[in-house]
């Protein structure tokens, strides 16, 4: 197995998943005393769902998709012919890596 080192930087890139939705910062969990039960008020929020997938590289941010709801297979496989693939193409034949 090869190290991370010996690969030029140019090579490396990170794909990366995140979601946020209005209940986020809501806990499923709470403190409280032994024996009394953990009380939390909070409103009950039916939101939006924003689902963003970027690719890093030494360059920064170079592809990004942000979708409302869960990135899908289909839409996801989208995101990495079109925009991933491309880049790849695109920086192997302007660095003749």
């Amino acid at each position: 197995m090869r190290r991370i080192t010996e690969y030029p930087v140019e090579y490396l890139s990170f794909l990366d998943e995140t979601s946020k939705n209005d209940r986020t910062y809501s806990q499923g969990y709470g403190r409280a005393k032994r024996g009394i039960r953990a009380k939390m008020k909070q409103e009950f929020v039916r939101g939006t769902c924003l689902t963003a997938t970027g690719l890093l590289m030494v360059d920064g941010m170079l592809a990004n998709r942000v979708v409302e709801g869960s990135m899908k297979r289909p839409n996801y496989l989208d995101f990495i012919e079109h925009k991933v693939v491309q880049i790849f193409y695109h920086v192997s034949r302007s660095s003749h890596l």
